[in-house]
């Protein structure tokens, strides 16, 4: 990428970040261009911190746009202290958000001290970010290391850890190695799969972060892979609700298909869970997440979209400060038509589907039809993990198909005493074996919740 136009308010202010104190001291770095500079020791970074070992590959970024110039940390290992306040880090504050810097504000980043100077005389020996970034993109091949990890040493013992990390069965070296996807930085891996990976990700102009879902070249070479992914753009790109994560962009870089999504800054309600004392939420913190998980659902029932693969750890949760986690439901990569809306050719209908764990007996008998009550009973499914930290299933070792066609599934209240009576009938009801016993839709079921609650 290339430094973006000069807006009138940097064409009046000087900004430059002048290190006074660690390994960088005596540097300054004059922000021309961007909007957007990235600081770390990735080779592509608009600042390089090489000299700075305590940095991360992906350490800040400062955004000069909108008349103020504003910092944040992109996942560093050490985060960043800004006039005597730790973000970040394993030790400092959350942040997810820009902090705005005024004149004379300190940060701590790595091991090095910079004061900010704006509107100041430009160093003479300054570096300038589009000028040095075209410098570094002539001279580097784009390979680095895990966001975060140090790479220091001779160039042989970079190459041995650039090829060492995170090795998975079956996942090649291209996604060892971030890929380049354009108009993005990925600054770090959330997952990691059998058909590609999850990179986290800040779009260059604007320093908004996003996740990036890749898929590997030898998987987009399988029809059946290449048509769930295709599915999932088609789909997420038609939705527009704020539980369910919203699509940004989508394309090919290489031999690499990519769709960039809205970034979730809490994780998934799967890990969530398990974070727990006993590993089973409060009643009090799993019912409002619930009731906005029904509501995306509702959403895409009112579309005649069955989403198919209902679960926690598609259920994705992001936090802002100290307000209580959104809900995203996330992955449509199953999403089909209903079967009773033949007119509607929006999307072929998809035969196979679900998450043993939480699929109703249908999806096995049934793998034609896409019904809404599948989705609420997968849905009714996720919250009983949510208060019981049980999976609805006693599989153990026994065959799958046979259990989940038997109907053996053990009440939600003999697991937690504690859960209203009311509640309780609502999700017996929804875990109904025959579709026609539970809820018509979503909307149906978060009616009928919301009156129990």
């Amino acid at each position: 990428w290339t430094a973006g136009t000069v807006s009138e308010w940097n064409q009046v202010k000087n900004i430059i970040l002048h290190c006074i104190s660690g390994p960088l001291a005596g540097q300054a770095f004059n922000l021309k261009g961007g909007p957007v500079f990235i600081f770390g020791r990735y080779g592509k970074a608009h600042f390089r911190l090489t000299s700075d070992p305590a940095a991360s590959q992906l350490h800040f970024i400062i955004d000069t746009s909108e008349n103020r110039v504003r910092i944040m940390d992109l996942g560093s290992t050490n985060g960043l202290v800004i006039n005597d306040t730790h973000y970040g880090g394993k030790f400092g504050k959350a942040l997810t958000d820009f902090v705005i810097l005024k004149d004379g504000d300190s940060i701590l980043a790595g091991g090095s001290y910079f004061r900010v100077d704006i509107d100041g005389n430009e160093s003479p020996t300054a570096k300038t970010g589009g000028e040095y970034l075209k410098k570094i993109l002539e001279s580097t091949s784009g390979s680095f290391t895990a966001a975060g990890e140090a790479a220091q040493g001779s160039d042989a013992r970079n190459e041995k850890q650039r090829t060492t990390i995170a090795k998975f069965p079956g996942v090649t070296d291209t996604v060892n190695r971030f890929p380049d996807i354009e108009g993005y930085i990925l600054t770090g891996r959330i997952g990691v799969g059998g058909r590609g990976a999850v990179y986290r990700a800040v779009k260059i102009d604007t320093g908004e972060k996003a996740a990036i879902k890749v898929l590997l070249p030898r998987i987009m070479k399988k029809p059946q892979a290449l048509e769930t992914f295709r599915r999932e753009i088609k789909v997420t790109k038609q939705l527009h609700h704020p539980n369910i994560v919203c699509y940004l962009n989508d394309g090919i870089t290489g031999e690499i298909a990519y769709l960039a999504l809205e970034f979730a800054n809490a994780g998934n309600l799967d890990h969530h869970i398990g974070r727990q004392p006993d590993k089973r939420m409060s009643i009090g913190e799993a019912v409002p997440l619930f009731d906005q998980l029904l509501e995306a659902l509702a959403y895409m029932h009112g579309m005649s979209l069955v989403h198919k693969d209902v679960k926690p750890k598609n259920v994705l949760l992001h936090k802002v400060k100290a307000e209580n986690p959104t809900i995203k439901l996330s992955d449509m990569g199953l999403t089909s038509r209903m079967s009773t809306n033949t007119g509607d050719d929006f999307l072929p209908l998809v035969v196979e589907g679900g998450t043993p764990a939480y699929m109703p007996p249908e999806q096995l008998t049934e793998a034609t039809q896409s019904l809404p009550q599948s989705d609420v009973f997968s849905a009714a499914a996720t919250f009983y993990q949510m208060v019981t930290g049980e999976l609805l299933y006693d599989f153990k070792d026994k065959d799958q198909a046979a259990i989940i066609l038997s109907g053996d599934i053990r009440p939600i209240i003999t697991l937690r005493q504690d859960l209203p009576g009311s509640i309780a009938r609502v999700i017996n009801k929804a875990l109904s074996y025959h579709p026609e016993d539970r809820y018509a839709d979503a909307r149906e079921m978060l009616d009928a919740f919301r009156g129990a609650v």
